[in-house]
């Protein structure tokens, strides 16, 4: 029979046994000396398998199975690596989230100015910028539709006078019911109807903007007169649009001017997806101006229900005051964000923390005496340039509870180291499993003969 296992196993033992040496410090000296012992032993015995002592001699040397989860060191390993550890903190502080944001008008305050009937401007009254008060003079308005308007009260009004003039001179025949039936309600019926036409005559000119008093006054006005209406400002602000022209036509769609009350403004910022769960209505939040150096308290009062789909962002906003009038909408900011701590999660360096194909972990230290290191995945919360939130301990994660001591300096190899055993450990225990204990991780044995 010819032996067919000599040239593949002389290279996979060349192959794998620079790995090998990493892991457990052999020498090339060792190597020779295994190399020699083996081909002796190989070449008396003539058959299809590795020596029987040599694999013995390293089973004995070999340690217990490796468990796929943990990482031992030595001291002096752990001195070359400069490994240091900490114990996780329980999160205490806020997580403070460092947004942009602008300032705007409160658009639930804002009085927007417009004519209720076709008309002509033939005087402004206020300039963009100014402070008005309730009741001021805005424009002068010439309209036809106005002074028809005040005609049409005029003659219901004069009409409902008329009638009730006539249902008062009829009232003592009613009361001794000498007045024909018939004709008393003939007067009750006209003086209802024409009282009806005056209220709404009236009605219209108080929705055309008209106070009490100029529907009162409008009775005695000529022709002329009638037309005009100085139209008033319904409330308090600053005049902070003003697209109005002297001598132009304007219906009732078109906006003249706006009035925005000054006392407050809204801060309006936007939090990306990853972090728009932890932002929540009534959390606390700094309004920073850079240019002023004015930094203002404010909260959350309002959040979006959806992601903008351009920027993948919600939008929140809050209040703030402005009670000398000194802040300008449209100003940019900065907004401090505060998410306050969760219980049961965990604080630590974001050195600790190892990303691999997208997922987080972290090498915790086993009580004991000695260096063994378990590398456990985590779900982070938050993750900042210097520490890293992790999440509670759950059904489907074990996550990290404060105290237990995780490896801070040296943590990325001891990844590597990790890695490297999962590369050679378990091949030689794939092997064992197959029968050939002890047998040099990555080298498969043939005993296939001709």
């Amino acid at each position: 029979m010819k032996i067919g296992w000599k040239i593949p196993v002389a290279l996979a033992v060349i192959a794998a046994a620079g790995t090998y040496l990493t892991l457990h410090g052999w020498s090339w000296d060792h190597l020779s000396d295994a190399w020699r012992r083996f081909s002796a032993s190989a070449a008396h015995a003539g058959e299809g398998a590795p020596p029987k002592p040599w694999i013995e001699a390293k089973a004995a040397e070999a340690k217990t199975p490796w468990d796929g989860k943990t990482v031992e060191l030595t001291q002096s390993q752990a001195k070359a690596i400069g490994l240091v550890t900490a114990p996780g903190k329980e999160q205490s502080e806020p997580i403070i989230l460092s947004l942009a944001g602008a300032t705007e008008y409160d658009p639930a305050t804002l009085t927007i100015v417009r004519t209720q009937f076709d008309s002509r401007v033939d005087k402004v009254l206020v300039e963009q910028g100014s402070v008005v008060k309730k009741g001021d003079p805005l424009v002068e308005l010439f309209s036809a539709e106005l002074a028809q308007a005040k005609s049409d009260y005029e003659l219901a009004q004069s009409q409902w006078e008329h009638d009730k003039q006539i249902l008062d001179q009829r009232a003592p025949l009613i009361a001794k019911g000498t007045l024909a039936g018939k004709e008393m309600i003939e007067v009750q019926t006209n003086e209802l109807q024409s009282r009806t036409k005056m209220k709404l005559a009236k009605d219209k000119l108080l929705v055309y903007g008209l106070n009490d008093k100029e529907i009162e006054e409008s009775l005695t006005e000529d022709g002329l007169r009638k037309a005009r209406l100085i139209l008033k400002s319904r409330a308090d602000g600053t005049v902070i649009r003003r697209p109005v022209v002297q001598g132009n036509y304007y219906d009732q769609t078109v906006e003249l001017m706006t009035i925005a009350p000054l006392d407050h403004l809204w801060a309006r910022g936007s939090v990306s997806e990853l972090d728009a769960d932890n932002v929540a209505i009534g959390q606390n939040l700094r309004v920073i101006f850079p240019y002023s150096h004015q930094t203002i308290p404010a909260k959350v009062i309002y959040i979006d229900k959806a992601i903008d789909p351009d920027t993948r962002a919600a939008k929140f906003r809050a209040t703030i005051p402005n009670r000398e009038g000194r802040l300008k909408s449209g100003t940019f900011v900065r907004m401090a964000l505060e998410i306050p701590p969760v219980a049961g999660r965990t604080v630590i360096s974001r050195m600790a923390m190892v990303a691999v194909d997208q997922l987080d972990f972290v090498f915790v230290k086993k009580p004991g005496p000695g260096l063994i290191f378990e590398r456990r995945a985590i779900v982070t919360t938050r993750e900042g340039n210097d520490q890293v939130v992790v999440a509670e301990p759950s059904k489907d994660h074990p996550g990290l509870k404060p105290g237990e001591e995780v490896a801070i300096s040296g943590s990325l190899i001891l990844e590597q180291m990790f890695e490297d055993k999962a590369m050679t450990q378990a091949p030689m225990q794939s092997a064992g499993a197959a029968g050939i204990e002890g047998g040099l991780p990555g080298v498969v044995y043939s005993t296939t003969v001709e």
